[in-house]
Parts: C-alpha cells; structure tokens; sequence
C-alpha cells in the first residue's frame, strides 16, 4: 500500500454495523457549511439597512491605521452568530474561518478570517453608557421607517424579566423571587410586531417602573412624531402601576391598562358585586367569571379612575383581579385585552431568552452586559422584521427555531472561483422551495 493510501486509511472511520457495504466516514468534502441561509438575512439586512444604523452610532476610539476588522463588520459577525443559534464569543474560534460568516461579513472565502473572540470582547467592553440609550433609539427609529403604512394604533406592552448570573458580574444581586443572582431587564415591545423598540439592562436589585418613563421619555416623542394619528396605549402588569406613571401616561395622552395591587378599600368597593358571583356559583356549582367597573381613588392618585374588576369563582375558590385603565368599552372587553399582553409581550422575552440567548450576560462589567443585551435584541429584532416582511407562509409566524429549520441550517459546499463564490446546497434538502420562496420575497424588500 502507498504512504497516501496508507494516509487516507488512517483518515476512514468505519461503522461495522453495517452489513450491506462497507460504510466509513471522512473530513476530506471540502468547504462545507451549514448556515448557508444566513445569506437569506444578509441580503434583507442591506435592504433595510438595519446594521449599518446600529454601527453608526458605536464611536471606534481605534487607530484607523491598525485596524484590521471595522465596527460594522465586528457587530455583524456577532449578530449573525447569534441568529444562527451561536450566542457566546468563544464560537468565533470556529466561525471567523467559515465561508458563509465571511460572505455576510463582506469577505471572500478565501480571504483573511473575521474577528477572534478576544476582538469580540474588546469590541464589547469599549462600548460606554453614553452609547447604549442611542443604540435604543435606533431600535426605534428602524421601526418607524419599516412601517409599511402608519399604524392606527401603537400598543406598548412594558415588561421586565431576570437575566440570570454566570458569575460574580458587576451590579447582580440576589433574588429570593427567582433564587439566582440576576440582572432585571426592562423590556417596551410593539404588542403587533413583537419589535423590541427599547431595553434597558437594570441592576439586580432594581424592579417595579425604575427606568421606565426615562425609556418612554424618547420612545414616545419619536412614535408621535412619526406617526401624529397613532393612538399609542399602554399595558403593564401591577408592578409598573406607580402614580407618577399613570399621571405620565395621562398627560401624554396615552391611555393606558395597567395591573394594580389589592387592598382593603379597593376590596370594600365591588363587595357585593363579588357576593353576588359567588352565589352564583353556590346556585349553579359551575364556574364563574364576571366583570364591572368602579371608581377608585388611591391616596397618592391626583383623582379618582376606572378600575376593571374581574371576580371569577371555581371550585377552588374566589380569585379577584384590578387593573386601572383610561380605555373605554366594557369591562369585559377592556380586561380580555389586557391580558393578550400574556400571550405577546410574554412571548417575545420567552423568544428573546430562547431563541436568542438574551440572557446572556457573562461579561465582567454592567456597561459591557448592557451592551451584549442591546447585542442579542438586535439580532432579535432583525429576524421579527424578517419574519413580518418577507412574508413567507412557512415562517411568518413561526419559531426562531423552526426559521432554523426551514431557512438557515442546510449542509453547502463553498467554493470561490475567478468570478464567482459559489454555494451549492444539498438537492435534497426538503425545504429548498421556502428557500427559493424566501428569496424571491426578500428580493422584492424596497431598498433603504
């Protein structure tokens, strides 16, 4: 036997369970990737111009003369790692020398290879506070200008959620409620899209509406502005119900339904509404659910408003619900659409955490964690634009994971030849036609 063939002997793995032939195994295809789909995003990413915005506005304090790998090309790399399911730095190991990483970052696949992680982490610590709230704004902005008609109405559903700990970092505090270390993000969702048009990274020790009307003080000028027919509403659980809230929210003519906590007054005030459905129960032994109005005016409110009472009544007891609203309509009607914030604003930090390991957040420093959350919410934020534009049945309402499926992860050959850098994916990839699908509706995305 020849030193070569001795060579791709040793190269074989062999599977002896199977009979019919001899079955073995090599590394020797060539360039072969398997986020090929990620062209797909890449080429709506330039329609939209959705990168470049969120680059433009990260100052590079670096010498223009030893710069190797350019801010817009850094935080493309990482966004793109994140959308195709690789959400930590260490992944550039591998991924800097792919071919389609490279595609998407603008280099050929025969060229230098992107940035390392050591890049990605320099790149994520010189970010400052001053930078973070622009980022936001942005998110905000490439929402308005991605509109394809104004909206008759904007629902801002706020909400905050725990990024938990993976290590002693900077402002994480333990919580008994969760029983981790954590961060408390506050998170402002369009209720429609499930767009991210703010967060805002808080120490662990920060709850309730800390932050919220800093956030909502340029949010909401910018949605006026663009948009002056919109009516903008507001949905928040109880404990974002603090009284310079609602008089905010009033005085920027939002209307607004927001959860608020029991006490004895407020429980005195619809007592017999309450009686009244109990006896109901005990009459027909099959569970109840009602809904009134009241008027109710706290110590600390300007003036009396609207609570929405839902009493319902089961086997398992009485369970009573408030939520204070400037909405009108009825009772019921009012408090079913408040809790449609469970099944949107709920769903898109369940998607954020998930889908895009948002609560990521391994860096030592607070500014550096805010900033790689303002990272993952880009990516986020980049495929629900996707999602909702390219209009494709497939995925126009699906999972992160199932665009995965269907869209990005497909094994290809990369090759780069004089003229051309050619892709060819597997012919028997079962979802080729939603990719040519996608493609064709990406295609037709007005260019920026």
């Amino acid at each position: 036997m020849s030193q070569s063939a001795a060579t791709e002997c040793s190269r074989q793995i062999a599977f002896p369970f199977f009979k019919e032939h001899r079955l073995v195994a090599n590394f020797d295809a060539g360039d072969v990737v398997t986020d090929p789909g990620l062209l797909l995003v890449r080429e709506f990413d330039e329609r939209i111009g959705f990168t470049p915005a969120i680059a433009k506005v990260i100052p590079d304090p670096r010498n223009p003369f030893y710069i190797t790998h350019a801010h817009e090309e850094i935080l493309r790399q990482r966004l793109y790692q994140i959308i195709a399911g690789y959400e930590d730095c260490n992944d550039a190991k591998v991924l800097r020398h792919d071919s389609i990483f490279k595609a998407v970052a603008g280099r050929l696949p025969d060229g230098a290879p992107l940035a390392s992680q050591p890049t990605l982490s320099r790149f994520e610590n010189r970010v400052h506070a001053d930078v973070l709230r622009e980022i936001n704004e942005q998110f905000t902005r490439i929402f308005i200008r991605t509109r394809p008609e104004p909206p008759e109405e904007i629902i801002l559903d706020v909400d905050s959620t725990n990024a938990n700990a993976h290590g002693l970092q900077q402002l994480t505090f333990f919580s008994a409620y969760f029983d981790e270390r954590i961060y408390h993000p506050l998170l402002v969702h369009d209720a429609k899209t499930g767009m991210t048009l703010a967060v805002v990274l808080r120490p662990g020790n920060v709850g309730g509406a800390r932050e919220l009307l800093a956030t909502l003080s340029y949010v909401v000028p910018m949605l006026k502005g663009a948009f002056p027919r919109a009516r903008l509403s507001f949905r928040a659980d109880a404990g974002f119900c603090e009284p310079y809230t609602l008089d905010w929210l009033e005085d920027e003519e939002i209307r607004y339904t927001v959860g608020i906590g029991t006490n004895k007054v407020l429980k005195a005030l619809p007592a017999n509404f309450v009686h009244a459905t109990e006896k109901s129960y005990e009459y027909t032994r099959q569970p109840q659910k009602t809904y009134t109005s009241i008027r109710y005016k706290a110590d600390t409110w300007r003036h009396a408003r609207r609570v929405v009472v839902k009493c319902e009544v089961t086997a398992l007891g009485t369970n009573v619900r408030y939520v204070v609203t400037t909405r009108g309509g009825r009772s019921k009607d009012v408090y079913v659409w408040y809790t449609q914030r469970g099944g949107t604003s709920e769903r898109y930090i369940g998607e954020l955490k998930n889908g895009f390991e948002g609560d990521r957040l391994s860096c030592r420093t607070f500014d550096a964690n805010f900033f790689r959350l303002l990272e993952h919410t880009a990516a986020y934020n980049l495929m629900v634009l996707f999602r909702e534009q390219v209009r494709v049945p497939e995925i126009e309402h699906a999972s992160m994971e199932t665009i995965r499926q269907k869209v990005i992860k497909v094994g290809a050959v990369v090759k780069q030849t004089a003229r051309r850098v050619w892709v060819r994916m597997s012919s028997t990839w079962p979802f080729a036609n939603v990719f040519r699908a996608v493609h064709r509706a990406v295609m037709l995305v007005p260019t920026d």
